[in-house]
């Protein structure tokens, strides 16, 4: 028995394997075990995957046929034998202390789930901080001594990020429900595990540090090719509605569910099909839209999907109104400008005023003879 198992779904990663594996073996926290699972990568993954077990026996490597990330994450489920679970991807990497930090608030807290901020970076040069919305939902908290469920934050399930690498899972948790498990053959199989975890999960703690770092220029990651599988979206949400009726949560959470479906389709959209289009039209007539929880800019998207026949007029719609609020933002600029130079051009009139006040003075004319010698002295 170790206390954390990391599992580690590999394809085609020989070129970041060396940094991200290390950033694993080489974490602070060392009571450990490594599950890699090589999914039929082409390229020399799995022979740096057996050269860093040769080294280091806490890592163990499965090689398996191609079967996607999917089927990769819950063969390793099955063979992992930590008292928690961390889910890594294999061109990412983390800080030192990722894996102790995180360890020691699910202990402290007895959490189920354990949830941490993380950066984007491409290139080594870091992006965004991604920061949960969690500190804001529940601010001037002492994160160390504090855990919140579903029903403390009800909308957490249902957006996004939706990835299983910025948390730690307690096994027994994991283990409890035999739903917990990665839909295969789909992209966004992360979605439906994330909403299920965080709707069952009795303790959810957060540690407000960023402690993950996310790759985003890798050519091969599933995020760079999911356009090639776009009507994959529409098997999740089903997965996730199923689930929430089969838990009798439906009805309970069927705004925050309306929600997560209007969401996930309309960002989905850029660089979809037509037949995408036309599918998510379809879906989203379903949908009660009068939802509070909806943001102003995707409620614009759904009565323009609505009011639409293609994809071609929806881009066509939202050209048009991006560039209108770029006219706004410059017309507001411009208003600005205006009242700045306004402004100026009255405190230069006062500064001439003065001026000329104090050159048409009685003192400034008595005092001329004084000011012509000392221009001469300084000849």
């Amino acid at each position: 028995m170790v206390k954390i198992s990391v599992i580690v779904p590999v394809y085609n990663c020989e070129d970041y394997l060396d940094e991200s594996i290390k950033s694993i073996l080489n974490q602070s926290f060392k009571d450990i075990e490594v599950i890699c699972v090589d999914d039929g990568s082409v390229d020399d993954s799995l022979k740096i995957l057996k050269k860093f077990s040769m080294h280091d026996a806490r890592l163990k490597v499965l090689p398996q046929e191609n079967q996607g990330v999917s089927v990769a994450r819950n063969n390793a489920l099955k063979k992992v034998s930590g008292d928690y679970i961390y889910f890594f991807d294999a061109d990412d990497y983390l800080v030192a202390d990722a894996l102790e930090k995180a360890y020691n608030n699910a202990i402290n807290n007895n959490s189920d789930i354990v949830i941490f901020n993380y950066d984007q970076y491409k290139e080594d040069s870091f992006l965004n901080h991604l920061e949960q919305d969690i500190g804001k939902q529940f601010p001037k908290t002492n994160f160390a001594n504090f855990t919140f469920n579903c029903y403390d934050y009800r909308i957490r399930a249902f957006k996004g990020p939706f990835a299983p690498w910025f948390k730690l899972y307690k096994k027994e948790f994991l283990d409890r429900y035999e739903y917990f498990e990665f839909p295969p053959n789909l992209n966004q199989n992360d979605v439906p595990f994330h909403v299920k975890t965080i709707l069952k999960a009795s303790k959810i703690s957060f540690i407000p540090e960023y402690l993950y770092h996310y790759r985003i220029d890798n050519p091969n990651s599933i995020s760079n090719t999911r356009l090639k599988r776009f009507k994959d979206i529409f098997s999740i949400i089903q997965i996730v509605e199923d689930f929430l009726k089969d838990e009798n949560l439906f009805e309970e959470f069927k705004e925050e569910f309306e929600y997560f479906k209007i969401n996930r389709i309309i960002y989905e959209m850029k660089g979809r099909p037509n037949e995408y289009f036309l599918i998510a039209k379809d879906e989203l007539s379903k949908v009660n839209h009068d939802n509070d929880l909806l943001s102003e800019n995707v409620l614009f998207k759904f009565e323009t999907i609505m009011n639409s026949n293609s994809i071609e007029e929806y881009n066509y719609k939202l050209e048009i109104n991006n560039l209108k609020k770029k006219n706004e933002k410059f017309s507001k600029e411009i208003k600005k400008l205006k009242n700045q130079n306004r402004e100026l051009k009255n405190k230069n009139n006062k500064l001439k005023k003065q001026n000329n006040e104090i050159l048409n003075s009685k003192s400034w004319k008595l005092s001329e003879p004084f000011r012509k010698a000392k221009r001469i002295l300084k000849k």
